[in-house]
């Protein structure tokens, strides 16, 4: 309110420099009221602009946020075009009847048909092959032979036999014995005084919003809303702007100041890891070191590999192939010939036609191919639009200024009566209290984003935020 009444003199004061001219200069009484009707416009236009700027408080302990109220929504249907129309060929197979019909297999002929000669039978003894000399070879005769044969001839190899070693294990010295001296330094101990920087006052104090205050993981509201919102929703949420008047109390300063408590002192370190005011002179460090010592050198032996044999297998001629003569008799055979008594003829018979009833398929529609047109595939999606962009305006809100860990429970307690709320009713305004506060006001048609006293008031909550002081006292 003194900012205000400030700011208002302050345009009052320019009212006068600006009326100071037409006073000077005026001519008669109406010219002086128009002058002043002109500083008094003036006047209105400061207020009225220093009016949107701060927000309207009149009370210690209010807290105003700056949101923005969103435009009214409209829903759109559009039809878009999920396929094109297109053209496809489809094949048309063809078609058959099935009928019966004769079928000719054989034709109409003529034959002639022999009819065989009539014999009578003779017998008689018919020479049926002279005497002869024939000429027999009897083959040759093999036996089967095994010897042994040389595959490989005995030969000298060298083979490296490894030299033999031994571990050994020795103490070796890593530091000689000595004396080790260790500086204590100097410790001292700081004291502090309260010094006067600057006197109390009152101010507009700026407030985070009570869901940024309780997820320390967003460093600012602008923040928190791209992570917890999408792109379209951005434009329904509050600017995050939160004012409240407070008492600023007095700025104190702390100096602190520094005084020496033991002086700097040199001790001597012991075998024990402790330390000692005399010198100690500390045991010599060693270490078992272990390496290999040969026993007997590497060498190379010869060794003598015997000749190697395979049996071999021969067949060996042991009667060579001969040739010889025998006489065969003549042989005879006792025969009967047929002699004719009617001689063969021939005679024409007429075979008809033989004929078969077959079912065979005839073609009634040969195959062709058409083209058909398939229409466009569509389909409606609707979207939401916004006639205008909205209007910031001041509303009174919680912030962590002036609400309490009981209100926070009674607000978490009508979430929870309402269905939206599942969590512990703790009284920390935590994430998932504010994601049930910003379903609440989506489906209510509330400003988003704050603990606004139109959220409080709509869900049944008293309103009574407190009145403190933004700065505790030293």
């Amino acid at each position: 309110m003194n900012i205000r009444k400030n700011l208002a003199a302050g345009a009052a004061i320019g009212a006068i420099a600006i009326l100071a001219p037409g006073v000077a200069n005026a001519q008669s009484d109406s010219e002086l009221r128009q002058e002043l009707q002109r500083a008094q416009q003036r006047i209105q236009q400061l207020e009225s602009r220093l009016s949107a700027d701060l927000p309207p408080a009149t009370t210690d302990g209010q807290c105003f946020s700056r949101v923005l109220v969103p435009p009214s929504p409209r829903t759109i249907t559009d039809t878009i075009i999920v396929a094109e129309a297109r053209t496809e060929t489809i094949v048309i197979p063809p078609q058959y009847q099935t009928v019966t019909e004769q079928v000719l297999i054989e034709e109409e002929r003529t034959v002639r048909r022999v009819i065989p000669a009539q014999y009578e039978t003779r017998t008689e003894q018919v020479l049926i092959r002279p005497e002869r000399v024939e000429r027999r070879i009897i083959p040759a005769v093999y036996e089967t032979r095994t010897e042994q044969v040389l595959v490989e001839p005995e030969r000298t190899v060298r083979r490296v036999v490894p030299a033999e070693t031994r571990t050994v294990t020795e103490t070796v010295t890593i530091q000689e014995s000595r004396i080790e001296p260790v500086v204590i330094p100097a410790q001292y101990e700081e004291y502090t005084e309260q010094v006067l920087v600057r006197e109390a006052y009152y101010t507009w104090q700026p407030s985070e919003p009570l869901y940024l205050a309780s997820n320390s993981n967003a460093s600012s509201a602008a923040e928190f809303a791209r992570s917890n919102f999408s792109s379209s929703d951005l434009r329904e949420l509050p600017t995050g702007e939160i004012l409240c008047r407070v008492e600023v109390p007095a700025e104190y300063e702390t100096v602190t100041r520094t005084r020496l408590v033991s002086p700097e002192r040199i001790v001597y370190r012991t075998a024990d890891g402790g330390t000692s005011p005399s010198p100690v002179e500390l045991p010599p460090v060693t270490t078992s070191a272990t390496r290999t010592e040969i026993i007997t050198p590497e060498r190379v032996v010869e060794e003598v590999i015997p000749s190697r044999y395979e049996t071999l297998t021969t067949t060996v001629e042991v009667e060579p192939e001969r040739v010889v003569e025998e006489i065969i008799p003549a042989e005879y055979e006792t025969v009967q010939t047929t002699v004719v008594v009617e001689p063969e003829r021939v005679v024409e018979e007429v075979i008809p036609a033989r004929y078969e009833t077959t079912t065979v398929e005839r073609l009634v529609t040969p195959g062709r191919e058409e083209t058909r047109t398939i229409p466009p595939v569509t389909r409606e999606v609707t979207r939401v639009s916004y006639d205008g962009a909205g209007n910031l305006a001041w509303r009174e809100v919680l912030c962590e200024i002036n609400t309490t860990p009981q209100a926070i429970e009674q607000i978490q307690i009508g979430l929870r009566d309402a269905g939206y709320y599942n969590g512990p009713v703790d009284g920390l305004f935590r994430e998932q209290t504010y994601q049930a506060m910003v379903r609440y006001q989506e489906a209510n048609g509330l400003v988003r984003g704050q603990l606004t006293r139109q959220f409080v008031e709509h869900l049944g909550v008293p309103w009574a935020p407190l009145t403190v002081n933004f700065y505790p006292s030293n």
